[in-house]
């Protein structure tokens, strides 16, 4: 795992060791930079160790040195890679490393070779000789990457932070991407909450020459059009069981101790059961707790029952409110932009940096299989819409409304909506709260873009034959990589942590897509097909136990002891310096939350983040300014 930067033009070493400074985090143990003697091309690396030690250092390059490559990730079937790139016999393997496969392959295939990959993975490869550069992210966006193009010159960056060194970057706040944060917390890919600066999507590369304009192209999507009949049920769980236990063993590779993120569900439960199956080496296993012995948290609980079970050197960590208002500064940094997801993450994986520096976890599992509000009302709302379209006079009545047969009130909330709008209602701000919340000169022309409108193309153009896996598509596209991958790519590799998770593997996704929605959520369980293999595994006290994760408990912390940082950052006179939040409509949220009339948590760590963000992004200004008189006086 590691850290990528580079750009086109001219060398200017100043200004690529500005960049890769700003990525140490993501690579600890080494440092390397690539200067194209024609003045093409730079490329820049931050390196975690964590395949081939010795001779695994980047760029990297094939045996002529005209072939050039930065990598960050992991190849996980890099070892039967390596086998066919010797039987050619044209290539001679300077190294043990998954990285060199990528320059071989690129060798014998050109850009196609990409599909060979399985692994999680960005890189940028130069071709001299051709003078061509080629970006590619892994296919389900588990590794990130950003570009932009500045006075002619293309740049881009494993993160935000480096490419907003540079002068000239247009750093303008997008105003559709600030109005998708606020209705769905975060922002959308390829979109960033800069103008200027985007990200390259899940399973697509980027071909640029110099001179010519940067050309954008799709080489894989999940497709949902040949979901199989229910009644293949017995035959899809035994290729489930298969496919993830190929998965794990391939994810076990490494040249360091490794560990798993624990939360005690299904889906980690399940993943320390299948490393099991391949190792009985010593496995650390980390979960985390909150100070505050809430009452409707138990994780811990179900962690150490797993970790008892299989034997795991088992790791806690008991959050505090006051560690996350320390921290929030920070968080806002790795983020890059504003992002009010989870950031739990970030102290567990400080844990994890005492003892090992990979870990296994079960990312994906939910996105692929089902079990959010979102997903639970899918089957409800088909059902009334049914019962209404054959005459029923009262459709609740006979309507099958499970798994949310006991939340009705839910159900009734969504009732009639489409699709579209559903999963827009479970973010942060609805269209008519953003309005108020915006009602300021600098914040009406915000107001306007909606994130139903947005998502509505998604949905009509999914591939999916029924609505939940329609669903599952659009969370795939979009909350997938933009949040659940975001976080857990950030917020590990700010303590050089890798995070490799086994339903993440592209050849999972292409399964559960033929899964139909009908063996996803069945009745009243969640998960079901996956339910049904974990049980093959697991004690049937983790499979029936209520859903949590790793979710600090906001609604709790932001009603007391996350005061001080309310009144900090979302007082007045902060407020003011944007001019975008109307300040009475923000105090009044948080006054109906600390009197305990609404629960505003979700609405409220929102403006927080996005004001840290605020400050972080007016920092990272004064540093470029500064950096552009360096770089002149420097004479870059």
């Amino acid at each position: 795992m590691c850290g990528i930067v580079g750009f086109s033009g001219f060398p200017q070493p100043f200004r690529l060791r500005a960049m890769t400074t700003a990525l140490a985090h993501r690579g600890p143990d080494g440092e390397g930079i690539y200067e194209d003697p024609q003045g093409h091309m730079n490329l820049g690396h931050r390196r975690l160790s964590i395949i081939d030690l010795d001779t695994g250092d980047q760029p990297m390059g094939n045996e002529r040195g005209d072939v050039q490559v930065v990598f960050n990730g992991e190849i996980y079937n890099y070892k039967e890679l390596r086998d066919w790139i010797a039987a050619t016999g044209r290539h001679r393997m300077a190294t043990r490393s998954d990285t060199e496969t990528l320059l071989h392959l690129y060798e014998e295939d050109g850009p196609d070779f990409v599909s060979r990959l399985n692994g999680m993975f960005a890189f940028a490869l130069w071709d001299g000789t051709n003078r061509r550069l080629l970006l590619a992210r892994d296919r389900l966006g588990v590794k990130p990457l950003y570009w932009t193009e500045v006075d002619g010159k293309l740049l881009f960056s494993s993160e935000l932070a480096p490419l907003l060194l540079w002068p000239g970057v247009d750093r303008g706040i997008d105003p559709e991407a600030l109005s998708l944060y606020l209705s769905l917390r975060y922002v959308p890919e390829p979109k960033t909450m800069y103008r200027g600066v985007f990200a390259l999507p899940p399973g697509h590369r980027l071909l640029w020459r110099p001179g010519a304009a940067p050309s954008l192209e799709r080489y894989w999507f999940l497709d949902f059009s040949q979901a199989e009949p229910a009644t293949r049920e017995e035959v899809l769980c035994d290729e489930l069981d298969a496919l993830l236990r190929d998965a794990v063993r391939l994810r076990l590779r490494s040249d360091v101790p490794m560990g798993v993120l624990l939360s005690g569900g299904v889906d980690s439960s399940l993943a320390v059961a299948l490393i099991r199956q391949f190792s009985g080496e010593p496995l650390h296993s980390f979960s985390l707790g909150y100070a505050d012995r809430l009452e409707d948290k138990r994780d811990v609980y179900y962690a150490r029952m797993i970790a008892d079970r299989y034997g795991t050197d088992h790791h806690e960590h008991a959050m505090a409110a006051s560690e996350l208002a320390e921290r929030i500064p920070t968080l806002a940094r790795h983020f890059g932009q504003p992002f009010a997801g989870v950031v739990s993450t970030y102290f567990l994986t400080r844990l994890v940096r005492d003892h090992v520096k990979v870990v296994l976890s079960g990312d994906g599992a939910d996105e692929l299989f089902a079990s959010y509000g979102h997903h639970r009302l899918v089957w409800p709302l088909a059902n009334l819409a049914a019962a209404r379209d054959n005459g029923a006079a009262d459709p609740y009545a006979v309507a099958d409304l499970a798994p949310l047969g006991d939340r009705v009130e839910l159900v009734r909330r969504f009732d009639g909506m489409p699709p579209w709008q559903v999963r827009a209602g479970f973010g942060a701000f609805s269209a008519g709260q953003k309005r108020g919340l915006l009602a300021t000169d600098a914040g009406r022309a915000i107001a306007g873009y909606d994130a139903g409108a947005f998502l509505e193309p998604l949905f009509r153009h999914s591939t999916a034959r029924d609505g939940l896996n329609r669903m599952l598509d659009v969370d795939i596209r979009t909350s997938l990589p933009g949040e659940v991958l975001l976080f857990s790519d950030r917020l590990s590799m700010a303590h050089g942590v890798e995070v490799r998770s086994p339903f993440l593997d592209y050849r999972v996704a292409e399964l559960a897509a033929r899964v139909p929605g009908t063996l996803k959520i069945r009745g009243g369980t969640l998960k079901y097909l996956l339910k049904t293999l974990a049980a093959r595994y697991l004690p049937r006290e983790i499979l029936d136990r209520p859903k949590e994760g790793f979710v600090q408990p906001n609604h709790v912390w932001l009603r007391g002891q996350l005061d001080a940082v309310l009144d900090d950052l979302l007082s007045p006179d902060s407020l003011a310096e944007d001019g975008l939040f109307d300040p009475a409509s923000v105090r009044s949220l948080i006054d109906d939350h600390r009197q305990g009339r609404n629960d505003h948590a979700f609405r409220i760590w929102t403006l927080v983040m996005f004001q840290a963000w605020q400050r972080d992004r007016r920092e990272l200004s004064r540093m470029a300014a500064a950096n552009a008189r360096t770089f002149n006086t420097a004479g870059s």
